[in-house]
């Protein structure tokens, strides 16, 4: 059986110069349209209308043959998300009473189901994680496609993923390690704005013991952008404290996606051991990438010759990355692992999506059925994202080659 949780070794089902509509062909046929199901039971049927409660639940997985069964065992569930809160179609997360391998990952006790609301195509955020996964970027997360029932009630196609915290199976960076996310809703307890560009750091984790441990991680972090913004830079000693390629490769992953949100900047997770680089991700949302835009009806394939940096975006994520591509060094790296990717793994991501596409029909169906966002046309959807997938990268060869 072809499964989309293992990485594909065969033949690209469709070749880069193969016409428009001969995307239509698929795997349909071959693979088994069937996703694990998920049923949770809240204590006393309770709704979940909170973000900041949780609520006693049971939670249940039925693998459907390609992953082991769970039975019910005890959790709490609570809402989750920014935007994403205030749509119909509610995300969650999960703390299990006891630490639990599912779907074969690493064992934990929090877990995240995304709803994905906006995205009628059910498949951007398993693509984004795919191209993190192929670059090497630490810590990318796993996305498990799946049936979610919740009091007896279906709820819908979601992803159920990892939380992203500081622990040995998750972003696993020790004792003395530290997890910022750059994001403009600048929500966390523990925040700053950095002197030179004014970046909205939010503290994700670890908890904080002190002023004084908090002072110490927001003076590191200021002492990494006054290097950029020395005069010396790039010749300066910015390098020994930030990882060139893992910038690189966060660069290739949000310019491919279209992911236009890294520029206000939302959802930048960075993560710096102790004694460590600064190193970007884990790579995080991609709800609003893929050219989804409120502006063209809520549709997903816009704006795929739009460069993602740009000189015109004055945002200050943009600025920042701005900045790094002065480096010749990182410009280097930048070709260099680019031509790499698109050699070896392009077409891997392509077949990826064929799987991925295949494997959810019958899940996508049910979930537009409840929901009735968006087209309702999957095997087109599949065949557009490709495309627009092919034309970004594209784009990102001319613009790597004018650096």
């Amino acid at each position: 059986m072809l499964s989309i949780f293992v990485s594909c070794t065969r033949k690209p089902i469709i070749e880069e110069d193969t016409p428009d509509i001969e995307e239509h062909a698929t795997l349909d046929d071959r693979i088994e349209a069937v996703v694990p199901h998920i049923r949770i039971h809240i204590e006393n049927n309770a709704e979940v209308i909170d973000k900041e409660v949780y609520l006693n639940a049971e939670i249940e997985i039925d693998g459907h043959g390609k992953f082991q069964d769970l039975a019910k065992v005890k959790t709490t569930i609570k809402g989750r998300g920014n935007s994403t809160w205030f749509m119909p179609k509610k995300p969650y997360r999960l703390k299990l009473d006891k630490k639990a391998s599912l779907f074969g990952l690493p064992e934990a006790k929090d877990w995240i189901l995304l709803a994905n609301y906006n995205d009628y195509t059910l498949m951007t955020n398993a693509v984004g994680m795919k191209i993190g996964k192929q670059l090497g970027m630490p810590f990318t997360n796993d996305i498990i496609p799946v049936d979610l029932t919740v009091n007896g009630v279906y709820r819908g196609n979601y992803n159920l993923t990892q939380q992203i915290e500081i622990k040995e199976n998750r972003v696993n960076i020790g004792e003395g390690g530290v997890l910022w996310e750059m994001d403009s809703y600048f929500d966390e307890l523990w925040k700053f704005k950095s002197p030179v560009l004014q970046l909205p750091m939010n503290l994700k984790d670890p908890d904080v013991e002190s002023e004084s441990q908090f002072a110490l991680w927001r003076n590191e972090f200021q002492h990494f952008e006054h290097l950029l913004f020395a005069k010396e830079f790039p010749k300066n000693s910015y390098g020994e404290v930030f990882d060139k390629q893992q910038f690189v490769n966060f660069l290739i992953v949000n310019m491919l996606t279209g992911n236009h949100e890294v520029g206000h900047p939302k959802s930048v997770y960075m993560h710096k051991k102790l004694a460590g680089k600064y190193t970007m991700g884990p790579v995080w949302d991609f709800d609003y990438s893929f050219g989804f835009s409120e502006e063209h009806g809520m549709q997903y394939f816009n704006y795929e010759n739009l460069n993602l940096i740009r000189e015109d975006d004055t945002r200050i994520g943009a600025e920042l990355y701005k900045r790094i591509l002065k480096d010749p060094e990182v410009k280097l790296l930048f070709a260099k692992t680019w031509k790499t990717y698109k050699d070896t793994k392009f077409n891997e991501l392509m077949d990826f999506i064929e799987v991925y596409a295949a494997e959810i029909r019958d899940s996508q169906k049910k979930d537009y059925e409840l929901w009735k966002v968006g087209n309702n046309r999957h095997a087109e959807n599949k065949a557009e994202l490709k495309i627009f997938l092919r034309k970004r990268a594209k784009l990102l060869e001319d613009y790597i080659a004018k650096l």
